[in-house]
C-alpha cells in the first residue's frame, strides 16, 4: 500500500508513468472482477478503459482511505453496474447472509490435471456472488475489510457470504465425488481458487439484497418505483425516502450523478413522501460528521423516543473521517379495538405451503365486525377493506393481481373506493374475512446510488445507502420499524457542521438597512451587560 501511495502521489505532481505502472500491476485481474458481472472479457476491457479515465479525470477523489487496489475494485464495480444497467442486462438478488455462522477449517488436496476440467464445471454452478467474493479474499488477497468496501457491505457479512460460498462449493464436490471427508474437515486445494480465474458464467450479479429465508422480501426505496417484475414480496416503506429528502435539502437541490442518469434517484428526487405526512412521534432524523459522538446522540435520542435500540447501526464505521451520515428511523405499534379469532391454516395463491390466517366469521363477536369497514367489493377478486386501530392507523387490504407500482397502485384503489355505492359495513352470517399472519424482515443497499460522484458536490459521493424494515401483522395488531441511512464521503460538498455560538468575545453592531455605516456599536467582552440568570 506505502508503494502504491508513493506511485499515486507521482501521479498527482504531474508523473503520468506513475499512474501506468499502478495500472500495469492490477489491470489484469481488475478486467476479470469486471468480467464477473458483464460476462464478456472484450466488455470488460472496455469498462476497464473507463476506470482509468475516470482516474484521470477524478484524481484528487483519491483520499488514501484505503489501498489504491481497494479503489480501483470499487470503481470498476461500480463502471460495471452501470454497464449492466444501460444495456438492460439481466440482475439477480443476492442470495441470504446467516448471522451464525463460523469458518470451516480447510485442508488442502493436490489434484490433477484431468480433474480440472470436471473442477471447472463444479465452479461453475456456484452463484455469481460466492465466486466474486472467493476471488477477491482468495485470488486477490483482498481483506475482508477491503471486500466489504468494495461489495458495500460489513465485514461481518464479506466473512459470512465467504464462508458460505466455501460451504456451497464443498456440497458441489462433495456431490460430483471430487473431494473425500477427512476427519470431518473439508479438503481442498488452492488450485480451486486458481480455476476459478478461467470459469465463465451466464448469470450476471445485481445489486446486493440480504433477504431473511423465512419472511423473503425485495425492499423498494421509492413508492413509485416499479415492483411487478420482482419474485420476490415486495415492500416500501418511507424511512428512505425521508433520509434522501434531507440530502436534498442539505445540498440545495435535486440528486444527480456525473457517470449519468439514475432512475432511481430520479423517483427518489420526486419526493412522493415527506415526513409532513407523519405524525412527528413515529420518526426520527438525525444528521452529521461520522463519529462515537453521533452514534452515542443517535442511540440516546432513540431510546428515549421510541424505547429501542438500532442494531443497524452497527453497519456504520464509527471511526471513518471525511463521511457524514443522514439517519432516519419510522417507528410505530398499532393495535386492533378487538382483537381477530385465529382461523384455520390454508394455502396462499398457488402455494402449497399452509399458512396462518385470521379474520371474521359467524361465531366472532359483533363489535369485531364494526372495526372493518368495505372500501369497495366489485368481485371475489377486486375488493378493499380497512380496519381500524386504537391509535388512529388504517390497515387497508386490497385484493388485486395487477400492481405495477405502488403509487398507481393506491391511486386505483381511491377511484374504486370513490366509485363504489354498495354496502361498506361487515355483516355477520353474511361476510367473511380472511387475512394471512404478516412477518416482514428485510434489509438492503441501494447499490444503484453507490460510488457515484453527485454533480455540484464538489466530488461528494454517496457511499453507502442502506435501509431495512421489520413489519408484522396478527389478528391482535402489528408494529413497524424502518430504519435508512446515507453515508456520504465528502470532499467540501457537505462541511462539518457549523456552530454559531455568541458565547466568547463579540461586537453587535446595528444599522438601517439602506445606509453605509452603523449607527450602534457594543463590544461584549464580560458579564457586565449580559443578563444574569
Amino acid at each position: 500500500m506505502e508503494e502504491d501511495k508513493k506511485l499515486y502521489n507521482k501521479f498527482l505532481n504531474g508523473e503520468k508513468s506513475a499512474l501506468d505502472l499502478l495500472i500495469s500491476k492490477y489491470k489484469n485481474n481488475v478486467i476479470y472482477f469486471i468480467s464477473r458481472y458483464v460476462k464478456n472479457v472484450d466488455i470488460a476491457e472496455d469498462i476497464f478503459q473507463d476506470v482509468i479515465l475516470y482516474i484521470l479525470e477524478n484524481k484528487e477523489n483519491y483520499k488514501f482511505n484505503y489501498s489504491f487496489k481497494t479503489y480501483l475494485y470499487i470503481i470498476a464495480k461500480s463502471k460495471a453496474l452501470n454497464y449492466i444497467k444501460k444495456h438492460e442486462m439481466q440482475f439477480i438478488d443476492l442470495s441470504n447472509i446467516s448471522d451464525d455462522v463460523s469458518e470451516d477449517k480447510l485442508l488442502e488436496i493436490i489434484f490433477s490435471n484431468e480433474r480440472k476440467s470436471k473442477l471447472k464445471k463444479v465452479i461453475k454452478k456456484l452463484k455469481t456472488n460466492y465466486q466474486i467474493v472467493i476471488y477477491l479474499t482468495q485470488i486477490e488477497g483482498l481483506t475482508y475489510k477491503e471486500t466489504a468496501q468494495i461489495l458495500n457491505k460489513t465485514e461481518k457479512q464479506v466473512k459470512n457470504l465467504a464462508y458460505n460460498a466455501k460451504k456451497s462449493l464443498k456440497k458441489l464436490l462433495i456431490n460430483e465425488k471430487m473431494i473425500e471427508m477427512k476427519n470431518n474437515k473439508f479438503i481442498r486445494l488452492l488450485s480451486i481458487i486458481l480455476i476459478v480465474g478461467v470459469i465463465t458464467s451466464g448469470i450476471v450479479c445485481a445489486t446486493i439484497v440480504i433477504k431473511n429465508m423465512k419472511n423473503n422480501a425485495k425492499l423498494n426505496a421509492s413508492f413509485a418505483g416499479s415492483v411487478g417484475n420482482i419474485n420476490e414480496n415486495k415492500v416500501w416503506v418511507g424511512t428512505f425516502q425521508i433520509a434522501w429528502n434531507e440530502l436534498m435539502e442539505s445540498l440545495g437541490n435535486p440528486i444527480e450523478f456525473e457517470e449519468g442518469a439514475s432512475q432511481l434517484a430520479e423517483d427518489l428526487n420526486k419526493q412522493s413522501f415527506t415526513k409532513d405526512m407523519l405524525n412527528e412521534n413515529s420518526y426520527y432524523i438525525a444528521q452529521g460528521q461520522i463519529s462515537p459522538e453521533l452514534k452515542e446522540q443517535i442511540d440516546t435520542d432513540i431510546k428515549n423516543k421510541f424505547n429501542t435500540k438500532s442494531e443497524f447501526l452497527n453497519n456504520i464505521d464509527w471511526k471513518a473521517t471525511n463521511e457524514y451520515l443522514i439517519y432516519s428511523m419510522l417507528n410505530k405499534n398499532f393495535t386492533f379495538e378487538t382483537p381477530f379469532i385465529e382461523k384455520n391454516s390454508d394455502n396462499f395463491g398457488n402455494s402449497e405451503v399452509k399458512v396462518k390466517y385470521f379474520g371474521l366469521d359467524a361465531t366472532t363477536l359483533e363489535e369485531t365486525f364494526e372495526q372493518v369497514t368495505v372500501l369497495f367489493y366489485n368481485s371475489d377478486n377486486d375488493f378493499a377493506v380497512k380496519i381500524a386501530t386504537l391509535e388512529g392507523e388504517e390497515v387497508i387490504l386490497y385484493r388485486t393481481d395487477n400492481v405495477t407500482d405502488f403509487e398507481n397502485t393506491y391511486l386505483e384503489l381511491e377511484q374504486k373506493t370513490n366509485s363504489y355505492n354498495g354496502r361498506t359495513t361487515m355483516i355477520r352470517e353474511q361476510d367473511e374475512l380472511k387475512v394471512p399472519f404478516i412477518k416482514v424482515k428485510a434489509v438492503i443497499n441501494y447499490d444503484e446510488l453507490c460510488n457515484k460522484t453527485i454533480k455540484n458536490a464538489n466530488g461528494a459521493y454517496i457511499k453507502y445507502a442502506m435501509q431495512n424494515v421489520d413489519f408484522s401483522l396478527d389478528n391482535y395488531g402489528g408494529n413497524i420499524k424502518s430504519e435508512a441511512y446515507i453515508d456520504i464521503y465528502m470532499s467540501s460538498s457537505l462541511e462539518e457542521p457549523r456552530y454559531f455560538n455568541f458565547t466568547d468575545n463579540f461586537v453587535l453592531f446595528l444599522k438601517e438597512e439602506s445606509k453605509e455605516k452603523p449607527y450602534f456599536a457594543l463590544l461584549v467582552d464580560n458579564t457586565d451587560v449580559l443578563v444574569k440568570e
